[in-house]
């Protein structure tokens, strides 16, 4: 059964909170150069939409089938060589084919250097997204020397971390209505998200167990 989390993850832009700068900007960059050709490094905490975004990114351009969700610890260089010829060519539908790199952080260091030549050469067709944690990216800069050379090839967007608790909470009361698993005022919902670290997906598991009911 899909989780709470997941049945409620946003499936277009709007539907983004908290976030309302990066959306902003992500569709201005779309509507200049388009997100082909370009690889997109989004950092933030956990929980706050990085993945989400990832997703949204990858509608964009591609259809479902050709969007390939990668683990950052088991890609190897060989890996990334493989989808470099892969990509070459286009694909049905939008054309476009699309690899997210979760949990970035979590780079090896020949990986990394392989990237950086896959990086330098994407067709028009395809986009590299790549995710991590704020913490993870600093690990990162101090583990792998070519990190910054990297992140140097990447469009950058930085997560907002401030300001977002009252629109994360106004979306959970929200849907746990939906859910018939509210009971509380908004601030409760607040305060469940400072508990979680503003981490809504830490947040949901806590109302999927009813601790928000009357």
């Amino acid at each position: 059964m899909m989780s709470l989390y997941e049945h409620y993850r946003p499936k277009n832009w709007a539907d983004v909170v908290g976030q309302n700068k990066v959306v902003q900007a992500l569709q201005a960059l779309n509507d200049r150069i388009g997100f082909g050709a370009h690889a997109i490094w989004l950092t933030g905490l956990s929980g706050t939409g990085k993945t989400t975004l990832a997703r949204l990114i990858a509608g964009e351009v591609a259809d479902a089938e050709y969007v390939t969700e990668l683990d950052a610890e088991t890609l190897t260089p060989s890996m990334v060589q493989e989808i470099e010829a892969e990509s070459r060519y286009g694909a049905f539908g939008k054309g476009g084919r699309v690899y997210i790199v979760n949990e970035a952080h979590g780079l090896k260091w020949r990986t990394v250097r392989q990237l950086l030549v896959t990086l330098e050469r994407i067709p028009e067709h395809v986009c590299w997204i790549f995710t991590t944690t704020c913490e993870g990216q600093l690990t990162l800069f101090e583990n792998c020397e070519d990190s910054g050379p990297l992140l140097s090839r990447c469009i950058v967007f930085h997560l907002a971390r401030r300001g977002i608790a009252e629109a994360m909470a106004t979306r959970l009361q929200s849907c746990a209505r939906d859910s018939e698993l509210d009971g509380q005022p908004l601030d409760r919902y607040v305060k469940l998200l400072y508990d979680c670290k503003l981490n809504m997906r830490a947040a949901w598991q806590r109302i999927e167990t009813g601790e928000l009911l009357a």
